[in-house]
């Protein structure tokens, strides 16, 4: 399963978006379609840590990370290899 499959997953189950509001693409704006409030951010920036493994540092938690899934995905995938790179 991708990156951005499993963070569009989890706004569908946890965030509970009614997808005929709009759909869920990757290029879906979160914030200006309402999918995520500030609780919701709060919830999905723990689920992406805890799921793929990864931290993220105050400076990457602005909308240009988290506005779309495929921004989250692209943060998430740049992370993970960064982390790889680490331990090699």
């Amino acid at each position: 399963m991708t990156t951005a499959v499993t963070v569009r997953n989890f706004l569908l189950s946890e965030l509970h978006w009614d997808e005929t509001k709009g759909a869920l693409t990757p290029e879906f704006g979160l914030i200006e379609n309402h999918v995520v409030d500030s609780m919701g951010l709060l919830m999905l920036v723990s689920f992406v840590e805890q799921q793929f493994g990864i931290e993220l540092a105050d400076e990457e938690l602005v909308p240009a990370n988290f506005g779309t899934i495929a921004s989250i995905a692209s943060l998430v995938d740049k992370k993970m290899l960064d982390r790889g790179r680490a331990g090699a």
